[in-house]
């Protein structure tokens, strides 16, 4: 039998270099194709959203509901973790069991719009409770129709104000700070009220604006005539421009980018500004004009590495991704040190997977991003067409210069994963690109650079400059990220929600003052622009350790300029008129909180009392104040029984307040006897007993609440006296039970051992010790402010202060201790107060709700609200059940500034 070799059978044939063995390629995240292949079809598919005020709303996984979250503080020991879901009922019943497509929160995140698979809009509104929505707009009003699908939805921009924080530079180990402040673009609704504009598929305009009796209406124009389905959008983006116009690109099914100009005209009255607004009833029409075309709106082929891009050397084929995002941003507010901005399109192109055709090796998913930026350049005639105009008429010469709009090509952008989210942030300064594998980018607008870690601690300007992070993790379709971008919120395939944290990389070099400045700097930024910060403080919470708390907490005084000493300030009302302090004492409470029940750190109880301070300040204050105008015919609050009634918690709190402070110095001042002037002995008494009564006292802030308390307790007692003795003399028009509403409130000021004019006195005494202490010692204004604030957040009294502690704990109370009973202050029982870290304070609160607003214990089974932030709780009211205009102004938040969040039934407290 001959061997196969005896025919010639080349070796090599066998034993040869084959071609490379081709892998089966890695199948595509689950879900991903699904979610691409969304976002090609329509630019409205945002299932989930974050709001300014720290809401989140995301569409169910069967797509036919929403549901409500937030991110809050556990009450068992004060971790930061997502809440429950809270179904937005009115969903199903307003669509029809359609599917949403779309959400969208407005520019101040009180109001959310939810829009269907036909374009039906419906907005809901929040104003009190995260997880509370009334039905703003119905969406019954409009039509079903698949030509009416929104691809492009923008709200107007609110007018008011919005600083920006520019990075902060140490110089000579100082850390300076540069702040601006920008007006928005326009248009902006002249009543002040909501208004928003949408695309639709069939190229229709819609604004969809709120009138001041807070109906909606809806006025619509064409964009451009759709002539055949190619004509159909697809996606569509709005901006606003500097001549308070807005500019809208929309991308068509044949591939076109069209620029239009909108304008809108309100059609006001004459002088707008002499109406008040909520008599103006504007009636608007819309202008669109054609700016620009793009005939061919696709990535350059192939999209290679370049100098611009982002990541990925290897070249893609980019004929096989489709357009998945377009967005339009607006000129970025301007920089000396920058060069001025345009506004962009930018178009993210996405591709799954698929075969290069150049290699026919199998690509990974990618995405590029392609963008234009809108310039306009002077155009020029050739001189020849000068001899078409006639000199003898002296026509303009045809020749002279035109601005002409003109879209320019900036370079491709290549990204080795898929775009799932686009954000813009810090005023379009910054965007942030959220990707399918769980990472989220940010990138400077200007240039598109990746902002990563570096060196330069010298100069800061975010967390990611830091080497704070978002590391993947799951596969994310659909992403929101926190109003700061320092959480983050993902859905996978199966439609369950995960928290995402922004976290330090290891190994990565960090400055601990670079650290601190970039906390801060956010911080402030969200302050100042009214931007909930739960999502910073979580953050902070994952690395803290108390020299990181305070340093950031004295770092945000310096960035918002929050001036804390009032020991020598005539005016001290202005302490009343800063909204920033409540926001650092916000921060400097949620620092101290362990849990609901557990002690709260000394600090902590420092800032949370003098926020009740403030809010009890503000209450006397509103309610003296709020008097009708002689004629309006207005009924006073004073003579309204159930506005005392409503008064009698908050003056008990105010009263009991005092005496524990006394009943705490007395105690004080035995465990310090012959050590008054010890100021390290004092003070570990001070953190041994936990008691904020001594920082209350010595620190000016404070101290100045508990004066405004004091005068309004006198003025409060005096009027219900007046009140009562009016009431009892016309007694056959009132009933006892009114007639005892005016005689419990003045019995609860009467009956303290420790008279108001007394504690006055003593407040009186010290603030007269501290200034002339201050005064000998030569002590600077500069130096006064940072030792007053050093006493705020660390109570920390200083040295020259002490000769002060000493004469109150020994002059001070001794010639006190002769007017009153100190044994009735000892045995008056003040644990519903929360400030003491006794057996009977820990009992009260395991057992008692106290109501946050009113300060009154609540009953077992009373419908709650709690706050997000600082786990405090008080009564769901409705603001007829308020029964005065002073609850309805002070329920709206809690005292510290967060938001309330209803507890649900079979939840509690916890």
């Amino acid at each position: 039998m001959p061997l196969i070799m005896d025919d010639g059978l080349d070796m090599d044939d066998l034993f040869g270099d084959a071609p490379p063995l081709q892998l089966s390629p890695t199948p595509p995240a689950k879900g991903l194709l699904q979610r691409v292949d969304e976002s090609r079809l329509s630019g409205c598919c945002q299932k989930v959203a974050w709001s300014k005020h720290g809401c989140i709303a995301y569409i169910t996984h069967g797509g036919q509901g929403v549901n409500i979250r937030s991110v809050l503080c556990g009450a068992q020991d004060g971790k930061w973790t997502l809440s429950g879901d809270y179904p937005l009922t009115q969903v199903n019943s307003g669509h029809d069991q359609h599917d949403i497509v779309h959400l969208s929160w407005n520019q101040t995140g009180f109001e959310l719009a939810a829009v269907d698979i036909f374009g039906r809009i419906s907005i809901f509104s929040n104003p009190i409770a995260v997880n509370r929505f009334a039905v703003s707009r119905s969406c019954v009003v409009d039509q079903e129709d698949d030509m009416g699908a929104i691809v492009g939805l923008s709200w107007l921009n609110v007018d008011r104000p919005s600083p920006l924080y520019r990075a902060a530079v140490r110089h000579e180990g100082q850390w300076n700070y540069s702040a601006s402040s920008h007006k928005p673009m326009g248009p902006f609704h002249p009543a002040n009220k909501s208004a928003l504009v949408a695309v639709t598929r069939g190229g229709v305009l819609r604004l969809v604006y709120q009138q001041p009796d807070n109906r909606w209406h809806d006025v619509n124009t064409e964009i451009d005539i759709v002539g055949s389905s190619v004509d159909l959008l697809t996606h569509a983006s709005l901006c606003a421009d500097k001549d308070n116009s807005l500019l809208l690109v929309v991308h068509t099914v044949s591939c076109q980018l069209r620029l239009y100009r909108v304008r809108i005209n309100w059609n006001m009255p004459p002088n707008p500004k002499q109406i008040p607004p909520t008599q103006l009833s504007p009636i608007p029409t819309l202008q669109v004009r054609h700016v620009k075309i793009e005939h061919h709106c696709a990535p350059f082929r192939p999209a290679g590495y370049s100098e611009g891009s982002i990541t990925g050397p290897a070249p893609k084929d980019s004929s096989q991704a489709y357009l998945s995002h377009l967005e339009l941003l607006p000129v970025a507010p301007e920089s000396k040190h920058k060069d001025p901005t345009y506004p962009t399109i930018m178009a993210i192109f996405s591709c799954v997977q698929g075969n290069n055709n150049n290699s026919q090796q199998f690509q990974e998913p990618f995405s590029i991003i392609s963008r234009w930026e809108l310039h306009n350049e002077n155009q020029t005639l050739h001189s020849s067409f000068g001899q078409l105009s006639s000199k003898k008429t002296g026509a303009k010469s045809v020749t002279e210069s035109s601005q002409v709009p003109v879209l320019s090509r900036q370079d491709d952008i290549l990204v080795d994963k898929i775009v799932v989210s686009l954000c813009q942030m810090n005023l379009s300064t910054v965007l942030s690109l959220a990707c399918s594998n769980g990472t989220i980018d940010f990138h400077d607008r200007a240039s598109m650079k990746l902002i990563e870690a570096d060196e330069n601690f010298g100069k800061v300007s975010s967390l990611q400059q830091l080497g704070f992070s978002f590391s993947s993790d799951e596969t994310s379709l659909h992403v929101a990220t926190s109003p700061n971008s320092c959480l983050a919120v993902a859905l996978g395939s199966e439609g369950k929600m995960r928290l995402k944290s922004m976290q330090h990389r290891p190994g990565m070099l960090a400055s601990f003052a670079a650290t601190v400045v970039a906390f801060a700097l956010q911080f402030a930024y969200s302050s100042m622009n009214l931007i909930n910060n739960d999502d910073i403080l979580a953050v902070i919470q994952q690395s803290s350790t108390s020299t990181l708390e305070h340093d950031i907490l004295s770092e945000v005084y310096r960035v918002l300029n929050v001036n804390v000493d009032y020991s020598g300030d005539p005016q001290q009302e202005r302490l009343f008129r800063n909204p920033m302090i409540r926001g650092c004492l916000s921060m400097q409470t949620s620092f101290g909180f362990r849990g609901a029940q557990k002690h709260h750190s000394l600090t902590a109880k420092i800032a949370s009392t003098t926020l009740n301070l403030r809010l009890a300040s503000l209450t006397f204050t509103f309610m003296f104040n709020n008097k009708p105008s002689p004629g309006s015919g207005g009924e006073n609050d004073f003579t309204k029984p159930d506005v005392f009634q409503s008064l009698l918690g908050i003056v008990t709190w105010s009263v009991d307040l005092t005496n524990f402070i006394i009943d705490e110095l007395y105690t004080l001042a035995d465990l310090v006897k012959n050590q008054w002037g010890n100021k390290d002995f004092v003070e570990q008494k001070v953190h041994a007993l936990n008691s904020p009564a001594l920082p209350l006292v010595m620190i000016s802030a404070s101290r100045t609440f508990l004066k405004y308390n004091c005068r309004g307790l006198r003025g409060l007692s005096s009027t219900a006296h007046r009140t009562f003795q009016q009431a009892h003399a016309q007694q056959h028009g009132t009933s006892t039970n009114n007639l005892s509403s005016f005689k419990s409130l003045e019995d609860v000021i009467e009956r303290s051992p420790l008279e108001v004019q007394q504690f006055e006195k003593i407040l009186a005494d010290i603030e007269g010790k501290i200034k002339k202490t201050y005064h000998q010692a030569g002590v600077s204004e500069a130096d006064r402010a940072r030792l007053e604030k050093e006493m705020l957040i660390s109570a920390d009294i200083p040295d020259v202060l002490m000769p002060v502690v000493q004469h109150l704990l020994t002059t001070a109370l001794d010639n006190l201790r002769a007017d009153i009973d100190p044994a009735k202050l000892y045995f008056a029982d003040h644990s519903w107060l929360g400030l003491s870290d006794d057996r009977r304070s820990d009992a009260y609160k395991r057992e008692h709700i106290v109501d946050a607003i009113r300060k009154i214990p609540l009953l077992e089974g009373t419908r709650l609200r709690r706050c997000t932030r600082c786990c405090a709780y008080m009564e769901d009211m409705s603001p007829q059940k308020g029964g005065s205009t002073w609850m309805t102004s002070m329920q709206r938040m809690c005292f510290c500034g967060s938001l309330w969040m209803l507890v649900g039934d079979g939840e509690g407290a916890e």
